[in-house]
């Protein structure tokens, strides 16, 4: 069985970290994969990109182009946007190809065009990490453009987006989620409501996200082995209004006599932002060695997510898998991964005095903190392995290909 895994990166963003892990999974398990990409980071000779040069020239371009038309018609964008116009030569190179089966994941960024997916002949598997396929051009339900100058009302590039969907993907596709949440919603969307649909989560290298002493993981990282570490972190780090620092912010804010020893440590953004809070703070800035993100889930006595939408979380999930607990509002995917109280807890959307309740019993209560720190670590093994994960698609192939 020889499989293709598509995404526009190979470890860019949390759904190239995930496409990559369904990749290195697949191959554990023997299966003949290759992951095809437009931004390579990662050598290997599993990696590649498109075998044209023409793709290959305008791979930074094309997402370049299609930015400044959005920024026509959207020019206060809250969020990701993609109208996926540009036609690329990926679809000649998969038709002519030895691939027994086509596995989608985050084609934009002008990666494939919409009209690109619909000429695909091979047998398709598309794992959603956010909501794009069945909305227009936006990629959360809650970011469509809004349209009032003069050319937006002329042209509503959602609308019209979306119509080039429902026009060219006429072929059902089967459909995978990583948390029963997207799947309901692919069910109540208009355009994908008869599509076959399963949940299968995000995988995990257990083996290497695992827990270490936090004296040792502190050390390593210069914290002062005394202090309380809350962990938060995300691309985009701070700046991103869906991943919700800003109500972690209001959060910290009602804690109630903080102990001197706090820190709050971030990872996620390239740039340094100065941060009003009562407790100090670490930035780690973008970290791109995972030897070094795995010290800081270690490191943390509490990990915090408080997005206001998550397909799956990654983070969340690196967080249990070495040992320590995580505080979220309960959105999305965020249900799947976290279990709550056992785990670590899930307050109620969005409300800043149950998720600060939540923080301060993980900071306070020691030993419940480590036993849901354990919790956690065996939840993932018994859910998240590469192994478990790997052969919920090795079946899906093959039930695609007999089709």
């Amino acid at each position: 069985m020889k499989i293709g895994l598509f995404n526009y990166s190979d470890n860019l963003g949390g759904a190239a970290r995930a496409t990559y892990r369904i990749h290195k999974s697949l191959i554990n398990e023997g299966v003949d994969s290759t992951l095809y990409v437009s931004q390579k980071t990662i050598s290997g000779n599993l990696i590649k990109r498109s075998p044209y040069l023409s793709d290959r020239i305008f791979s930074n371009i094309r997402p370049r182009i299609a930015s400044g038309l959005m920024k026509i018609f959207n020019p206060n964008p809250t969020s990701y946007s993609s109208i996926s116009l540009l036609p690329s030569k990926w679809p000649k190179f998969i038709n002519s190809s030895s691939l027994d089966l086509v596995h989608l994941n985050w084609i934009n960024a002008e990666m494939m065009s919409i009209e690109d997916i619909a000429k695909i002949s091979k047998p398709v598997v598309w794992t959603f990490h956010d909501m794009w396929p069945f909305l227009g051009s936006a990629h959360l339900a809650e970011s469509a453009p809004s349209h009032k100058n003069i050319i937006q009302k002329l042209i509503n590039i959602d609308r019209w987006t979306y119509n080039r969907k429902k026009k060219n993907w006429n072929n059902l596709i089967q459909i995978v989620t990583p948390s029963r949440w997207l799947e309901d919603l692919v069910k109540q969307s208009e355009l994908m409501n008869d599509w076959s649909v399963t949940t299968i989560p995000h995988p995990i290298n257990t083996e290497f996200w695992q827990p270490n002493l936090k004296e040792n993981a502190k050390e390593l990282l210069g914290i002062d082995n005394s202090k309380i570490v809350i962990l938060y972190g995300a691309d985009g780090g701070t700046k991103s209004l869906n991943k919700g620092f800003d109500l972690l912010l209001q959060a910290i804010e009602k804690i109630e006599n903080p102990s001197k020893n706090l820190l709050l440590c971030i990872f996620g953004e390239s740039e340094q932002t100065k941060i009003n809070t009562k407790i100090p703070v670490l930035n780690f800035g973008r970290i791109k060695d995972d030897n070094k993100l795995r010290l800081l889930y270690c490191a943390a006595d509490v990990c915090v997510v408080p997005s206001r939408q998550e397909s799956f979380c990654q983070v969340a999930l690196e967080s249990q898998s070495c040992g320590t607990p995580v505080v979220a509002f309960s959105v999305g995917g965020l249900n799947d991964v976290i279990e709550h109280g056992i785990t670590g807890y899930l307050a109620s959307p969005f409300d800043i005095n149950m998720f600060s309740t939540y923080l301060q019993q993980c900071l306070n209560e020691h030993d419940n903190s480590l036993t849901m720190g354990v919790n956690a670590r065996q939840r993932a093994l018994k859910l998240f392995s590469m192994s478990s994960v790997a052969k919920k698609y090795i079946n899906l192939y093959e039930q695609q290909i007999k089709i």
